[in-house]
């Protein structure tokens, strides 16, 4: 039996006063790939944000890799990427720089990188299909580059589990491709997966199961369901309003 990465029991969550999430049920065992997908508002991103430290639960027990999410502290194993963020951020630096502040997560800031430093920082460039950009400046790539130089540092730290807030969203159907095809070779390798979706796009053939959220409980939790009970609609903004970007993975 494959051991729990991500054990969500009985979350409940508010945000000003609002409940959000309702006693929620969630595991992902080691090497699987699973998608939250819901309508607009039900949940999805404060579900992962919080299963990674970033809002606090008013209920409820989250466990990493086993661990209370209170005493977990091998954030390296653990690469997220948040929603409708850039990789420029008005600071100009290359791809290869953007990535390599993903080895922090392995190696303490003032410690010069070493050669498993740069070749992990290389690895994941690849991984993205990048490796021809290394050098550019992330300020003069696609929105889709820049989304999948976010994910190549997520990848640099070398994680077990990637958490990914809507990969896909805004973003080219050859960067979509490039990123379906880079998740393909870190599942391969045995690591997890939790990531949130509006549209499955060129990803569905790697998901292993679908949970879908309506008004913040769970309502599917098996294979990918239809079109019709994902109750799609925009990318799920409203129940992710708050960027609180200064705990949990960065603490």
């Amino acid at each position: 039996m494959r051991a729990a990465v991500v054990d969500v029991r009985g979350l409940r969550v508010d945000l000003d006063d609002r409940p959000v999430l309702h006693g929620v049920d969630l595991k992902v065992v080691e090497g699987e790939v699973v998608t939250l997908l819901g309508a607009n508002g039900s949940g999805k991103s404060t579900l992962v944000r919080t299963t990674v430290g970033l809002v606090p639960a008013a209920a409820g027990e989250v466990r990493l890799f086993g661990t209370p999410l209170k005493s977990f502290r091998d954030w390296w194993r653990i690469g997220y990427v948040p929603q409708r963020t850039t990789a420029a951020a008005g600071v100009p630096a290359t791809v290869r720089e953007v990535v390599a502040a993903g080895r922090l997560a392995r190696r303490s800031l003032f410690r010069p990188a070493r050669k498993a430093d740069r070749e992990a920082v290389d690895h994941a460039i690849e991984l993205v299909g990048l490796a021809d950009q290394a050098g550019r400046s992330v300020a003069n790539l696609s929105g889709g580059q820049q989304q999948r130089v976010l994910i190549a540092r997520a990848a640099a730290s070398e994680p077990d589990l990637l958490v990914l807030d809507e990969p896909n969203a805004g973003v080219d159907h050859r960067s979509q491709e490039a990123f379906a095809r880079a998740l393909r070779t870190f599942v391969a390798s045995g690591r997890t997966v939790l990531l949130v979706l509006h549209d499955m796009g060129p990803l569905a053939p790697l998901v292993d199961r679908g949970v879908v959220l309506d008004s913040g409980r769970v309502v599917h939790d098996g294979p990918l369901p239809t079109p019709s009970m994902t109750l799609t609609g925009p990318p799920d903004h409203h129940d992710d309003h708050r960027e609180d970007y200064g705990a949990g993975l960065f603490g």
